[in-house]
This record gives C-alpha cells, structure tokens and sequence, in this order.
C-alpha cells in the first residue's frame, strides 16, 4: 500500500512538473528580445533560495529594494548596489539580463515613466515573465479574475471574459456584461482571443493542461498570457495564499488605479494585523478544530470534497489562530479529495477540539447565486446527523475566499469561533464586507451584495 500511494505521488510530480517544464519552455521559445539581452532570463524559474524578501508584494523587476512600489528610491538602491555600498536584490535586474548595472537604472526610469516597453515580474508559477507596455485591452476568468479587476480599476479594459463571469459576475461593471466570451479557464478559445487582438491574457485560475498551450497559442501573436491569479487551483500544486501580492502586481502591471490599490492594501493591512493580534495568544488546546467541505449533499451524490494540505483557505485560517484540519490530517494530503460520508464523521470525531469542530461548506452562492448556502447546510446536519462530537455548521461563498475579499473570511473564521477576541479589537465581518463594496467597487452593483447571508451564513438551531 505504501509503494503504491508513493508510486502515485511520484506520478502526480512527474505530470506537474512536465507542465510546469512545458510552460517555461514555451515562455523562453516566444519571448522577444530586440536583439539584444533584454529579457534574455523570461521563462527561468526562480529558485525559493532567490525569492524577493516576502514582505514585498512586487514581485517586479526593477522593484530594487523591495517594497510595495517602483520609484525613486529604486534608482537611488540601484546607484548605490553599483558603487559597491549596498547588496544586490534579485529584483534589481529591471531589464532582467543577469546582470545588474547602469542599463538597470535607465529601465527604472523607464518605468516609471510609462514608457512603451517590456516590464519583467515573477508570476505564481516562480517563472520569470514579462507584459508589454501600454496594456489597453484583456481578457479575464472566473470571479478571480472579475473581482480583482473591479477593485484594482482596470475594468474598463476588460474586452472579454469566460462563461463563469459572462453567466454570473457579468452583473459588477458593466464592461464585463458588454464584453464577448472566449470560453472557459480550462478550454479558452484562442482563435476567439487571437481575433479580438487582446493585449493580456490573465487566466482565471491555473489549469494544467491549459496554461501550456496558453502560451503556445497566445505568445507568437503578441499576446501575453499573465499566471497571476487570486484562486485556488485546478491540477497545478502551488499554494496561492499571497492574495494581496498578486493583486498589488496585477495593478502595477496591468496599469491600474494604484491609489486605490493601496487603500485597499492599508485597509487589508489593518484589519489582518488587528486579527492576528487578537488571535496570537491562543494555546494549540484552545484553538477551534475546523474542516472545509468544497462541496455538499445538496448536489453531490459522489462523496464529499474535502479541502487540504495548503489548500489556500486552509493555510488563511492558520493565520488567525484557527486549528485548520487540512493543514495536519493524514487523511488530507492534497489540496482537495473526496471522502465518504463515513470517513467524514471518522475524521471530524478525531479532529474534534473540546468536542467541537467547526465544519464550513464552501459553496457557490454569493453573486454566482448557483446555490443556497442555507440549503447546503441544512443537507449537511442531515448527513453528519449521527456525529459524536458537537458540530459548528458554518457557510461561505467560494468566490469570498477567492477575492479581495479574503480579508472579510479571515474576520469571519474569528467573529464565530472566537466573538470575545473579535470583540477585544472592534472586528465585525459583517460591518467589514458592506464597508469593501461601499469603497472599493468600481460601480454600484449593491443589489447583488445585499445579502450578507448568501456570501456568509452561521446556522443558529
């Protein structure tokens, strides 16, 4: 049995690897580069031992020492990297030719100014990537996709979308609802793309067997495919906890409304900071037992998808002092997997913390509105019925933890297991999730987000 599951994990490995070697591949193959060294490194991975500071959340060259902008301070980082006074960061190489000189101060500069030119970031596969120049028009996916676009201003460039924002989140700007569908994440219509002449291709969420021929398709016709994304992700193991990383470098990138993307970071900042203030004194004995179901009886006759080891929500939870089951359980070593009815109420008896255990189906209502979080848990007491331990039944919107948003889940998780400590700093996630759409949204879609209760639902017996 163990050869066989190691057998298993090593082909799971091989296959992931070969798309991510596929993707680099065809990154190096398409990218252009003037005759010159100018990008010479697109399509390298970056090895974890190169990795920019972690506190940084732009990832883009250029971004020389490491904070959330490029600006003067860069050039003056760089001037004193070349008179030997201070060390190189990866991110110094602005024109990302392997090597850091005065070609790397000229490019800052040139960056800074807008200029027509290739800007080189580091993407969620770890690969070095580049977008051109002005970007006027893209294409975007599922409510990843959608959400980030509203909050960080580029809506106004979106010219088309996938079936998910064209059947539901259509409803947030009225570009989306104007613009053509190129198909799904995992199926997109290149002809459809490459006909519309669409500057950048920012897919929904990673799709292993699309985002290869992705590339391959999008790249020789001058279009740039960007594996930026705030979602979880579908065959691809690569954690995607860094939402507010990705959302800061799709509005750099992509020439967004950064004023309004740093408001929100401050926002985001201070609510996450009063959140784990709240939560860092708690004892592993006091920490609440939680178990995150992707899908429900209300619809699924197959068993029950279970989320797991670095699954992003997961991974979320832990910051703010939740004892995430995923993150430690032998039965959950993926990301997500299917587990019986039965196996469900094995593994919740044996997670239980003080007899109780906090199960939450995250399920697509919210905007998408396809079903009732009400209904799912009301199948989901009708299926754990039977348990030996006391169960908190909890409910969330999918494309809440796979937004802007996740800051509003964070409060959540806290506000229900913990209400003292939510209290002791003035968090209310219901106060939280009016306040991000009274600010942040790009136009007045309020209708559609009246409803606490369809994005974040406790039952209360």
């Amino acid at each position: 049995m163990r050869h066989a599951k190691a057998v298993v994990v090593l082909a799971v490995a091989i296959i992931l690897l070969g798309s991510l070697m596929y993707v680099r591949a065809e990154n190096e193959r398409y990218h252009h580069t003037d005759d010159s060294d100018i990008g010479l490194l697109v399509g390298e991975e970056v090895r974890e031992e190169d990795f920019p500071d972690q506190s940084s959340r732009l990832w883009v060259y250029g971004n020389a020492d490491g904070d959330d902008d490029i600006d003067g301070d860069d050039i003056a980082y760089l001037e004193a990297v070349i008179a030997g006074a201070r060390e190189a960061t990866t991110l110094c190489d602005a024109n990302l030719d392997g090597t850091v000189d005065g070609d790397d101060i000229a490019y800052v500069q040139r960056i800074i100014d807008g200029d027509e030119m290739d800007v080189f970031y580091i993407d969620n596969y770890y690969l070095n990537a580049k977008v051109s120049w002005p970007v006027e028009t893209i294409a975007i996916g599922y409510c990843s996709g959608a959400y980030a676009a509203d909050l960080i201003g580029v809506a106004d460039k979106v010219v088309m979308v996938d079936t998910t924002i064209e059947s539901y989140w259509y409803v947030m700007n009225s570009n989306y609802a104007s613009a053509s569908s190129y198909g799904t994440v995992e199926s997109p219509n290149y002809e459809k793309l490459i006909e519309r002449g669409i500057d950048v291709y920012v897919v929904g969420y990673f799709d292993a067997d699309a985002d290869a021929q992705s590339v391959s398709s999008l790249n020789p016709a001058g279009i740039d495919v960007m594996f930026l994304s705030t979602a979880d992700n579908s065959g691809v193991d690569y954690p995607n906890e860094h939402i507010d990383r990705t959302l800061v470098m799709l509005a750099f990138l992509l020439q967004g409304d950064m004023e309004k993307t740093y408001e929100y970071l401050d926002w985001h900042d201070g609510v996450l900071e009063a959140l784990t203030e709240a939560t860092s004194a708690l004892e592993d004995s006091e920490k609440a037992a939680f178990i995150m179901a992707r899908t429900s009886p209300l619809y699924s006759t197959g068993g029950i998808s279970i989320t797991g080891l670095n699954n992003t929500n997961n991974i979320h939870a832990e910051w703010v002092g939740v004892d995430a089951v995923g993150q430690h359980s032998e039965r959950l070593t993926k990301n997500y997997q299917t587990l019986t009815a039965e196996q469900l109420l094995a593994l919740i008896a044996e997670s239980a913390n003080n007899n109780t255990v906090y199960y939450m189906d995250n399920a697509h209502d919210g905007i998408r509105g396809q079903y009732s979080l009400k209904e799912c848990v009301e199948a989901d007491i009708a299926m754990l019925e039977s348990s030996s331990v006391d169960i908190v039944y909890m409910a969330m919107a999918r494309e809440a933890g796979n937004s802007p948003l996740y800051v509003v889940e964070l409060a959540f998780y806290v506000c229900v297991m913990y209400p003292e400590l939510a209290e002791s700093v003035g968090i209310d996630y219901t106060e939280l999730f009016y306040y991000y759409f009274e600010n942040f949204a790009s136009e007045d879609y309020s209708e559609y987000v009246s409803d606490i209760e369809r994005f974040f639902y406790v039952y209360s017996g």
